[in-house]
């Protein structure tokens, strides 16, 4: 009987860098498109086969002006520096530029074949009967999608509810504000869970609004909806709040979503979408 071969424990979900690389190929892109100006400037100059190079000589940094063509060299004379800038900036402009093109080439080309979601689709293309007989070298989406929740199971918080404002995914959260976060959560698929329970290292026990998770990083998330951010105690009491995530490493932006509304100014839908899209997506 073969040996049954176990999930990978240690890599059960695996980044998905397509966006990262995507940023990475724009700001190539805009640098180069910079660069190409910079050396436009070189194209009609009769001074290419001109460039520069140094000894030291006694401690002391000397430069020369080498011609290609003559093989001749001279020496560059201090009060002759910004003609010697010149050319220095002349063959930084094209070696970066030269490298910005393989960078954007090598970015492109890699982008024409990468697709993380490739390894999830080779175990979920087989027939469910070839999937009862296959181990996957990690765990299936839904598995991890299973697990996440019941490391993170929802409605913990025994607080008496206030309101009941039911969400499309057919559960009952306090504020109509909760309710629009959660049917945008809802709407773009993102697994999440309302009113977690969540242990901080100073023995005290906080119930978020929402724990999130990215399914494209793995990344868990906490979000926080601030209702009353322009009354004074609730907003005392939130900063207290905030402060206690940081104190155990969860930071604003990085493993804290927060959104916030006062008096006069709602919750925003399309600025819950555009989070939604920035930090889960």
């Amino acid at each position: 009987m073969a040996k049954k071969r176990k999930v990978n424990k240690d890599l059960d979900h695996i980044y998905n860098y397509k966006n990262e690389l995507t940023e990475q190929l724009s700001d190539i892109t805009r640098l180069l498109k910079e660069s190409n100006k910079n050396i436009a400037r070189y194209k009609d100059k009769d001074d290419k086969n001109l460039c520069v190079y140094s000894s030291t000589i006694k401690g002391k940094e000397n430069y020369y002006i080498y011609d290609k063509r003559t093989k001749k060299k001279s020496y560059v004379k201090r009060e002759d520096e910004k003609n010697l800038k010149k050319y220095i900036q002349r063959d930084y402009d094209l070696a970066v530029n030269d490298k910005l093109k393989k960078i954007q080439n090598s970015l492109l080309r890699l982008l024409k074949i990468y697709d993380i979601e490739e390894i999830y689709n080779t175990y979920e293309g087989l027939k469910k009967s070839k999937k009862e007989m296959v181990v996957p070298i990690i765990k299936s989406k839904e598995e991890y999608i299973e697990e996440w929740y019941k490391l993170h199971p929802a409605m913990q918080n025994t607080y008496p509810q206030d309101g009941q404002y039911k969400t499309n995914n057919n559960e009952y959260v306090r504020s109509k504000s909760e309710k629009i976060i959660a049917d945008l959560l809802f709407k773009y698929n993102i697994p999440y869970a309302y009113e977690p329970r969540l242990e901080l290292s100073n023995f005290s026990t906080v119930y978020p609004d929402f724990a999130v998770l990215n399914l494209r990083t793995g990344h868990t998330y906490y979000w926080e909806h601030l209702g009353l951010i322009s009354e004074y105690d609730y907003a005392t009491k939130n900063f207290s709040k905030i402060q206690d995530y940081i104190g155990n490493g969860l930071f604003p932006g990085k493993d804290l979503i927060l959104s916030m509304e006062s008096e006069g100014v709602n919750l925003d839908v399309k600025t819950v979408e555009r989070m939604i899209e920035s930090y889960l997506l």
